[in-house]
């Protein structure tokens, strides 16, 4: 069988057969196995239906259950069609290559002709029509187009721009800089400070600085604010001059310390039972215990040990308040003492120079100020006494039960009372202004300011009164708020933030910013119920039924 007689062995698509037309007309005398090779379709076809060929041009096929011959078309025709028409490209028709390139020749031809009147016209554009064709060009592109336009003019932006000129700061006036500048965080600001020296030179402004201590979150009470600046005069070379960026890193550190409970704890040993009350300053600590002695501790040595230890009372130390050099405590022995604190390196004046009785049960709380001691009973009665003669003036009755917690401020005096109420008093007509209820057991202590009351209880709850309408803002449980599960034995606030403590042995330290209240940390290294503490912006001072007085500094992590 010839290369003539191929077509009569099976059928062929109009793709096949304008191929083969195309063969037999360029070369009548080429083989089967020479068409088979320029058409590459046509082997891929029969590669595809398993079909051996020869150079002969047979086309051998075995049908099912024979062992050979021809197969023709009425044998599974689906089976061994040719390939589906969007594969058979006319790659092999010259009169379609030939068209194809007449046509590329057409676009590239009107390409060009459409650039070249594009590129005329934008010569004779304006500089705003240039920037208006520019713009909306811009718009056009894609990313290939926008990846070059960054490398073609990455060098060329700003060849004849001054030093600097993409630093917005640098073309605005220094003051408009500092006011931009003082928006920003402290993180920031000290980042700016790692641009360039210009940058440096801005952000290290003192104003700066100093204008972020005065925000809220980096604020300090007014003595915390005063002793921190003193400490920081005392450790410069000078003593004079002060660096408000430095001063800001300590507050920032301080901050940051609170926030996560990164502290410095000091133990105290030296009382033979359980610590019932402390009391601090900047030098000094002073504890009362139930082994009846009052103990005075140096906070400036690291030394455990007590510098003294004051004798007088006959029964446990239940309270102190201690203000400069004069210390008041009460006693389970009914009386208060007054007592001399100075110190000098010559003389010591150390000694009890008042002693006040008229309770006629143990003395629970006290504070003083200038002129004043007011304490409170277990008698239920408050007694406001004159410090300078020691004399009782005025005796405040209302209470049913066991007074054991008191603050005031100026003409207002809160107390808590084992009657499970709260009441507020007016220092100037020493009477009864309002009562408030809501602990389930007996208040144990105290704390208020201008705005609100908080409170602990035997109940395990601290609680937040409005002081104006007596209403109660929040309750501050183990359940809802990871509070205490133990007694409340001791509390103090401020504006910021209030320190608790309690016979779960540890203490615990609550944001204020809002009436809500919401744990910060928990601290633990007590291994006995905490009686009492005191806290300020640096350290917090507690004592414990474990006879310890620990110190938990902030300040030096």
């Amino acid at each position: 069988m010839g290369p003539d007689q191929f077509h009569e062995s099976r059928s062929y698509s109009a793709s096949d057969l304008s191929s083969k037309s195309s063969l037999e007309h360029s070369n009548k005398t080429n083989s089967c196995a020479d068409i088979l090779e320029k058409s590459p379709f046509l082997k891929n076809a029969i590669i595809k239906d398993s079909v051996p060929y020869q150079d002969s041009g047979i086309l051998k096929r075995f049908a099912p259950g024979q062992s050979s011959g021809y197969y023709s078309r009425r044998f599974h025709p689906r089976q061994y069609h040719s390939l589906p028409h969007h594969y058979k490209l006319p790659i092999l028709n010259g009169q379609f290559l030939k068209e194809k390139a007449r046509e590329n020749d057409g676009i590239q031809s009107g390409y060009s002709t459409k650039l070249t009147l594009v590129l005329d016209w934008f010569k004779g554009f304006n500089s705003d029509q240039k920037n208006k064709m520019l713009m909306l060009l811009f718009n056009e592109c894609e990313q290939p187009q926008n990846h070059l336009l960054s490398t073609l003019l990455q060098d060329k932006l700003h060849m004849s721009c001054p030093p600097n000129c993409q630093d917005f700061l640098l073309w605005l006036p220094t003051v408009l800089a500092y006011k931009i500048l003082s928006y920003l965080d402290p993180v920031s600001l000290a980042k700016c400070s790692q641009v360039c020296k210009y940058w440096e030179s801005l952000s290290n402004a003192q104003f700066l600085w100093q204008n972020l201590m005065m925000q809220p979150t980096w604020k300090l009470s007014q003595s915390g604010h005063f002793q921190h600046l003193r400490q920081i005069k005392q450790n410069s070379e000078g003593g004079k001059k002060l660096f408000w960026k430095k001063i800001f890193a300590d507050r920032y550190r301080l901050h940051r310390n609170w926030l996560r409970g990164q502290c410095h704890v000091r133990t105290f040993e030296g009382h033979t039972q359980g610590v019932s009350c402390v009391q601090f300053d900047e030098t000094r600590i002073v504890s009362g215990s139930h082994d009846k002695t009052i103990k005075v501790w140096n906070i400036r040595t690291n030394s455990p040990w007590s510098v003294m230890t004051l004798v007088g009372h006959s029964g446990t130390v239940r309270c102190l308040h201690l203000m400069g050099n004069r210390l008041v405590s009460g006693s389970t022995d009914q009386t208060l003492k007054v007592w001399d604190l100075s110190v000098q390196d010559e003389w010591s004046s150390i000694a009890c120079k008042v002693t006040m009785v008229g309770h006629t049960d143990t003395v629970r709380c006290v504070q003083m100020d200038m002129e004043k001691v007011v304490s409170g009973s277990y008698d239920n009665t408050l007694k406001i006494w004159s410090l300078k003669s020691g004399e009782c003036t005025h005796t405040l009755r209302g209470h049913i039960a066991h007074v054991l917690c008191l603050q005031f401020h100026s003409n207002t005096l809160v107390s808590g009372s084992a009657d499970k109420t709260i009441k507020v008093w007016s220092l100037n007509e020493f009477r009864c202004n309002a009562t408030l209820y809501g602990h389930q057991d007996a208040v144990t202590c105290i704390s208020f300011d201008e705005q609100r009351i908080i409170s602990g209880s035997l109940d395990n709850n601290i609680k937040i009164w409005n002081l104006t309408s007596g209403v109660c803002l929040s309750t501050l449980d183990w359940k809802n708020s990871e509070g205490h599960t133990g007694v409340i034995r001791c509390l103090q606030a401020n504006e910021r933030r209030m320190v608790s403590a309690s016979d779960d042995r540890t203490l615990k330290v609550w944001q204020l910013e809002t009436n809500t209240g919401q744990r910060l940390l928990t601290l633990r290294n007590h291994t006995d119920g905490v009686t009492c503490l005191q806290f300020n912006d640096f350290i917090i001072v507690s004592g414990s039924y474990d006879r310890t007085v620990k110190l938990w500094d902030f300040s030096v992590c």
